[in-house]
C-alpha cells in the first residue's frame, strides 16, 4: 500500500515511549531516507513515498523503538559547527561538551598560532576538530585507548579537511608523545559503575570504556590529574568535563594536586559540567 509523507510522520506516537522528542526524530528518520529536509517535508505531506523508502523508514523506526540512539541509526551528529560520522565505537557528542570547547577557546585566545594542544579520549574526534578549526597553526595532538574510536576520529577531521590533528593510540596522558602542552583537555569516563543512568536513554548503545570508570567515577580523573603536570607548559591549562555531582571533588584533587586558578563552570541546562586549572609549576 502506498503511504504518503504525511501517513509515515504520523507514526510518531510509535517512539512515545523511548523519547520525548518523537515527532522531530520521526522527521529526522524521514528525511534521512528520502534525501530531503525536513522542511521539504512540512511542505510536500502528500507526496507518496516509494515502498522501497517506506521500508527502510520503518527499519529506522523499528531500531529507535528498541532504544537505539537516532545518531547511530543515522550514522552522525552534529557539533559545535559541523557533522560528525558516529558508531557504536563512540558517545554521541553532546551539547554540554559544547561548552568544554568554549571554555578551551577562551583560554587558547590571544595566546599565538603556534599552540599545541592534547585532547585525551578523543572518540569521535569532536572536541579536537574543534578547537583544530579554530586555528590550522595549531597542532592538536588527540588520544584514545580505543583504535575503533581512533578509526572514527580520523575519518572525521579527512571528511572535514582538518590536517592539524595527529592521532595517537594510548590511555590518557601514556598516548602522548614528548611534548608540552599549552592545554589539555578530557572528557573521559566518569559514571561510577553500578550507576542507574546507565540502563537510561542513549547509555545502554554507548560504549561503556567511555562512560565508565572506577574510584566512582574518578579513576581517569585521578589518573590525568597525576601526569598531566609533566606534559603542561608553565602557566598552561587543563580542563575536563565531569558529572553533575562530581564538581566539588574535582576542584579539591586539582588544588591539592598544586594546581591553581582552579574554577568550575556550569552547562546549558545549568549544571555543574566544567572544570579548568592552571599549572604554574614547569619553568
Amino acid at each position: 500500500m502506498i503511504k504518503t509523507v504525511q501517513q509515515a510522520l504520523a507514526e510518531s506516537g510509535s517512539l512515545k515511549p523511548v523519547s520525548e522528542s518523537h515527532v522531530l526524530e520521526t522527521e529526522l528518520l524521514l528525511s534521512h531516507v528520502l534525501d530531503k529536509t525536513r522542511e521539504y517535508l512540512r511542505a510536500h505531506t502528500e507526496e507518496e513515498i516509494s515502498d522501497d523508502h517506506y521500508q527502510q523508514f520503518q527499519f529506522m523506526l523499528q531500531r529507535r523503538q528498541q532504544g537505539e540512539p537516532v545518531a547511530y541509526i543515522l550514522g552522525h551528529r552534529e557539533f559545535w559547527d559541523f557533522d560528525l560520522k558516529v558508531n557504536e565505537s563512540v558517545l554521541i557528542p553532546r551539547a554540554e561538551t559544547e561548552v568544554l570547547v568554549e571554555k578551551c577557546l577562551a583560554r587558547l585566545e590571544g595566546l599565538g598560532s603556534s599552540l599545541r594542544i592534547a585532547d585525551l579520549g578523543t572518540g569521535s574526534g569532536a572536541i579536537a576538530i574543534a578547537i583544530a578549526r579554530t586555528n590550522p597553526g595549531w597542532q592538536v595532538d588527540a588520544v584514545d585507548i580505543s583504535e575503533d574510536a581512533l578509526s572514527v576520529a580520523r575519518g572525521n577531521a579527512t571528511a572535514l579537511g582538518v590536517n592539524n590533528i595527529e592521532f595517537h593510540l594510548g590511555s590518557w596522558c601514556d598516548g602522548l608523545p614528548e611534548a608540552h602542552y599549552d592545554l589539555i583537555v578530557a572528557n573521559p569516563p566518569y559514571v561510577e559503575p553500578g550507576d542507574k543512568y546507565l540502563a537510561e536513554g542513549d547509555l545502554p548503545f554507548e560504549p561503556s570504556i567511555a562512560l565508565v570508570a572506577d574510584d566512582h567515577g574518578f579513576a581517569a580523573f585521578n589518573s590525568i590529574t597525576a601526569a598531566a603536570p609533566a606534559y603542561l607548559k608553565k602557566d598552561a591549562w587543563l580542563l575536563y568535563e565531569h558529572g553533575y555531582n562530581q564538581q566539588s571533588q574535582l576542584i579539591d584533587t586539582l588544588v591539592a594536586s598544586a594546581f591553581d586558578k582552579v574554577a568550575g563552570y556550569q552547562d546549558y541546562a545549568g549544571v555543574d559540567r566544567i572544570v579548568e586549572a592552571m599549572w604554574t609549576g614547569n619553568s
